[in-house]
């Protein structure tokens, strides 16, 4: 069966230099910690791409997009090639209390400590994260999508695999990247609201024997 596409419908806020950059997460950060004195966690779509080396053996390219995504609003969407990582940015991903999310985000959080020296903390893998809520075995952001929001993640492989080291990003590759950040968060939101496995199965169980007892 065919879904219809996911895709981020909100407002892409782009930054491609370090001034830039560090006014939007310094933005967000306040929204973030507001949202988390009313709501206690906050979670974050977060995802990163960078440009593909075809040539073997040869040094993987550095992290050079940046994702992140707290709502169905609004999705940032940084050049960290051009600007690097400016403190604010450093300090939200340093900040345990604000939960990134995403699959494969551990691998994700390793590169940009190599390529930035910049530890990214407070993580949950949406993989894992699954195969406590619904089971299963290795799922991917496509097949998470497909299984509990009904909408096909489009991966082409023209924007996928293309240069994200360009000047500036093209509205192909805003739209793709913001859109990988928006379902990470939408998938966790989702997941996040679902019983675990095993808590689901004694719910079951008790509401069986509740009812044999009446």
């Amino acid at each position: 069966m065919r879904y219809p596409p996911l895709r981020f419908v909100g407002r892409i806020l782009y930054s491609r230099t370090a001034l830039e950059a560090e006014k939007a997460a310094a933005k967000l950060l306040q929204i973030l910690q507001a949202k988390k004195k009313q709501r206690g966690q906050v979670a974050i779509g977060f995802d990163i791409e960078w440009r593909p080396t075809f040539r073997k053996g040869a040094s993987p390219h550095k992290a050079a997009v940046m994702q992140l995504c707290a709502d169905s609003f609004h999705c940032h969407v940084m050049h960290i090639i051009h600007s690097g990582i400016p403190p604010s940015l450093q300090l939200l991903l340093e900040d345990s209390t604000f939960l990134k999310v995403g699959v494969g985000i551990c691998g994700d959080a390793s590169k940009v400590y190599r390529d930035y020296n910049v530890c990214i903390k407070g993580m949950d893998d949406l993989s894992d994260l699954a195969n406590k809520k619904i089971g299963g075995d290795k799922w991917g952001l496509a097949s998470l999508s497909e299984a509990l929001v009904c909408k096909e993640l489009q991966k082409p492989k023209k924007i996928r695999l293309g240069n994200w080291e360009v000047k500036v990003l093209s509205k192909e590759q805003l739209q793709y990247a913001a859109t990988d950040a928006f379902a990470s968060w939408h998938v966790y939101e989702v997941l996040n609201n679902l019983p675990d496995i095993i808590q689901g199965v004694m719910d079951k169980k008790n509401e069986e024997l509740e009812s044999i007892a009446v």
